[in-house]
């Protein structure tokens, strides 16, 4: 559970975070999982965290629930512990949001307890923020993707927590796509970003109770700080579970976070956000379908079914992106676009990353004239810039996936001490 580093009306959630809690909830054919939240209510406060006592500062959104779909800051305050302010990260406290919204905070409460945005005027918190803080206590569910951006807003809380000589306490959650399979090149420095901070790959493989333990273990947080980290583990999460093993309801994380279907595919398709193409925001299936006014679906989905990529299987499709309040922006917005609909047909051969370079390396190589890079969007997503010129010199998929996977084999062996799980 701990691992000390280096050295009263309640506010009502929006109609898009009431619609999303609870809408999947997974089956399992055993005990349920049970996540850090529950055991720190079920067991009490200095039972799960070793710690007295102390007024606490909530890193926390709309998926910080108990298994019940009690929210933890309800949870909390019912059982009597201080709850002195609340952290929210990209997507807000409610998590309706669109990707990349600003959202300032001023003056939001929830049961009388301050709202703080982490992702409006700044992505720390400053001093004033932590005024009368004690502890910071982190619960959000991530993806497992290197550029979801809440494993960076915990990085960020961690740091101010150091620089403030407090505790920092990670409620742990399944890593939805599971925790055994590693992809993508690992991040070099250049192309360092809020969607990128660490030299991690894509698809990291740990939890976010792990991911918190690595960044403190190898020094990432500012000139050598110590922190008192602790990490309150779940009960029955195995590295090799799929969501619906869990037995933990699911909560989408974000508005274009649709199911762990979605979950599954966006370490890959996520690169189509640095094109032209439409990654099928402005749909019900955003990050499952992938095209643009111009594709040939057809020769699309022939050449990439030609690929025999591992447990996936490519349709031809056509969408027309639309929806409002999805997304910023909504490529192709209300254009008939033609594309392809991805189908994962084995879940645990699927390999996210590579497929997600084959579909933008198919588009491109069919459209030379149409296709187009989005500014440096491409290299900040996949944390080099090698792999972009690979999709232009026209390199097989395989050949690039096979240049990664000596530094995710590297990397896996370096992280093996931090892992909680088997």
């Amino acid at each position: 559970m701990q691992n000390n580093c280096c050295a009263s009306n309640r506010a009502r959630f929006s109609p898009f975070a009431l619609g999303a809690i609870l809408i999947l909830t997974a089956c399992s054919g055993g005990e349920a999982v049970m996540t850090g939240a529950d055991r720190l209510i079920s067991e009490g406060w200095e039972a799960a965290t070793g710690l007295e006592p102390m007024a606490v500062g909530v890193v926390t959104n709309h998926t910080g629930r108990l298994s019940d779909g009690t929210h933890l800051v309800d949870a909390l305050l019912d059982h009597e512990i201080e709850v002195v302010a609340i952290f929210s990260p990209e997507h807000g406290f409610e998590g309706a949001a669109a990707e990349g919204a600003r959202i300032y905070s001023a003056g939001e409460t929830y049961r009388e307890v301050p709202i703080h945005s982490l992702y409006g005027v700044s992505t720390r918190p400053d001093e004033t923020m932590l005024t009368g803080v004690e502890v910071l206590l982190f619960d959000i569910q991530d993806v497992g993707a290197r550029f979801y951006t809440y494993t960076s807003t915990m990085a960020r809380t961690m740091e101010a927590a150091a620089v403030k000589g407090i505790p920092y306490v990670v409620l742990d959650r399944p890593n939805p796509i599971g925790g055994r399979i590693i992809e993508g090149p690992v991040l070099q420095p250049e192309h360092t970003s809020f969607v990128g901070l660490f030299p991690v790959p894509i698809r990291h493989g740990f939890t976010v109770g792990e991911y918190a333990q690595w960044m403190c273990g190898e020094g990432h947080l500012p000139g050598g700080t110590d922190l008192d980290l602790r990490v309150v583990r779940m009960v029955g999460w195995e590295r090799g579970m799929s969501f619906s093993d869990t037995g933990v309801p699911w909560v989408q994380p974000s508005p274009n976070m649709a199911t762990p279907v979605t979950a599954l595919v966006y370490p890959g398709i996520c690169f189509v956000e640095g094109s032209n193409l439409s990654e099928g925001r402005g749909t019900v299936q955003p990050f499952e379908l992938v095209g643009a006014p111009w594709a040939d679906r057809v020769e699309i989905s022939d050449r990439l079914n030609q690929l025999e990529l591992p447990g996936v299987r490519f349709h031809p499709i056509t969408f027309t992106p639309g929806l409002p309040g999805t997304s910023v922006e909504v490529k192709w917005k209300d254009d008939i676009c033609q594309g392809v609909k991805i189908e994962i047909t084995d879940a645990k051969a699927f390999r996210a990353v590579v497929t997600g370079v084959a579909v933008v390396s198919a588009f491109r190589r069919i459209h030379p004239d149409e296709f187009r890079w989005r500014g440096p969007h491409f290299d900040r997503l996949a944390g080099v810039s090698w792999l972009r010129e690979g999709i232009e010199a026209g390199e097989d998929p395989r050949q690039l996936e096979a240049r990664w996977l000596a530094g995710t084999d590297a990397w896996r062996e370096t992280v093996a001490g931090y892992l909680l799980y088997p």
